[in-house]
């Protein structure tokens, strides 16, 4: 699904094509004009976009939160072991043989690292979904080699991602930082908005108005000229 600004800036983005396009044709007709005996007098018609007024029908799909503030999960050892316990209840075992256990504590802490940093850099929360898959498939692999999964597990897709993902999430909010409403994800293709309900649907009142620029020549005063992108 695309998200909102993308949406709403390749609709911007064709109307600008569009007025390239109604340019382009403008000059073929001046060439036109020119060339004939009669038409060379009359004014070259040219369009131009005044005012355009879109109504854009959208349901939100999802949106992502957004860290305002830094988070220092690294020093938070009710994170760690907060994880640590989720993997252990997801294999089924009160605690872990002491090899497996160093192995997942020591690749949870790194995890943890690395999570700590993306979100303090792009302050968005799908980093926790980066952190959980990658918890998720090194637990599987650590099991597997330590021949811990059952035969069910063993047969089913042991995933854990989502409690994995649900836990960090659910600390991190603990630490109250700030959030904020981050990307929205929206479904705008209109048999898919024939399955939404009214009440997920909004509208969104687009007003657009034609700024245009065009190039101006000046002379300073050592005679050298200089263009410039100016509004008409």
């Amino acid at each position: 699904m695309p998200k909102l600004n993308e949406y709403l800036g390749s609709i911007i983005s064709s109307l600008s094509t569009a007025r390239v396009m109604a340019d382009v044709q403008t000059v073929r007709v001046a060439e036109d004009y020119a060339k004939h005996e009669l038409l060379k007098h009359f004014s070259v018609p040219r369009m131009r976009i005044e005012d355009v007024e879109i109504t854009i029908p959208v349901a939100i799909e999802s949106t992502q939160e957004k860290l305002d503030e830094p988070v220092d999960i690294i020093k938070n050892r009710d994170f760690n072991s907060a994880i640590y316990s989720e993997v252990t209840r997801s294999l089924g075992m009160k605690s872990l043989p002491k090899e497996m256990s160093t192995q997942v504590r020591a690749m949870i802490s790194e995890s943890t690292e690395t999570l700590e940093r993306q979100l303090n850099k792009s302050g968005d929360m799908a980093s926790v979904n980066d952190f959980s898959q990658h918890i998720s498939a090194n637990v599987k692999r650590i099991a597997t080699e330590q021949k811990i999964l059952n035969e069910d597990q063993e047969k089913s897709e042991f995933n854990i991602e989502e409690r994995i993902a649900s836990t960090a999430t659910q600390q991190i909010n603990a630490m109250a930082p700030k959030k904020s409403i981050g990307e929205m994800n929206v479904i705008a293709e209109s048999h898919l908005l024939k399955e939404q309900g009214a009440g997920n649907i909004m509208q969104i009142k687009l007003k657009i108005s034609e700024d245009a620029l065009e190039w101006q020549n000046s002379e300073d005063n050592e005679g050298n000229t200089k263009s410039m992108l100016l509004p008409e």
